[in-house]
């Protein structure tokens, strides 16, 4: 199961610019493509120096920081537009959440991540719940339309100290969650290795029903 978003360059809202230009190679052409584009695009994990005055790369994090046991939590308690508590939480956790798993949230509410929606209704994460996340050790947030992040400053700028801050990345524009047929699994995020960058887009895969990454 894949749960990143397919960008398509002409109606891509961020930079994503694409130069195919002719390589002859002996007499023979072929092609290679230039790549322009801002590393916040479409499905992305960002990486600590991603905010304030923190310095860890995507390549300064271990390879097994990319892939692990995934958890996905139904927060069906959560009122609209409410702040995410440890409660509901807990509720959707059900004592399922290990050190080390990558969460996958979603809500009741969805509306297009990043563009503003008047009749926007989802839940805002919370410092509350980066706290709960930093308590149980996950290494990884992950979420796509049913859970906001920028709307609220005072606790998305608390989040990002708290996870980044501690090496918790976030996975960001997650599509096709509503797909999932269970709720742990094994998912893998790899970021481009390359040296410096804030965030990445990724190819987020989930594979079910292996050993070892089930309930």
């Amino acid at each position: 199961m894949q749960l990143s978003k397919i960008i398509d360059p002409r109606t891509e809202r961020r930079r994503c610019v694409l130069r195919r230009k002719p390589v002859d190679v002996n007499g023979v052409t072929d092609y290679h493509t230039e790549v322009d584009l801002i590393t916040h695009l479409g499905t992305h994990v960002e990486a600590p120096n991603h905010h304030g005055t923190l310095t860890k790369d995507v390549t300064d994090l271990p390879v097994d920081h990319f892939i692990g046991r995934g958890v996905l939590l139904h927060l069906d308690t959560c009122e609209p537009n409410a702040l995410i508590t440890r409660a509901d939480l807990e509720t959707a956790d059900r004592g399922r959440v290990r050190r080390g798993d990558v969460l996958v949230l979603d809500s009741r509410f969805h509306s297009e991540p990043f563009v503003h929606n008047p009749h926007d209704q989802r839940p805002h994460l919370s410092r509350e719940s980066a706290e709960w996340f930093l308590a149980k050790g996950v290494k990884a947030v992950g979420f796509g339309d049913g859970i906001c992040i920028e709307n609220n400053v005072e606790h998305c700028v608390a989040c990002h100290d708290i996870l980044l801050g501690h090496d918790i990345l976030f996975l960001e524009v997650l599509k096709n969650i509503n797909l999932l047929q269970t709720e742990i699994f094994l998912i893998s995020y790899l970021p481009l290795p390359i040296k410096g960058l804030d965030s990445s887009p990724v190819n987020i895969l989930v594979l079910e029903g292996v050993p070892g990454f089930s309930a």
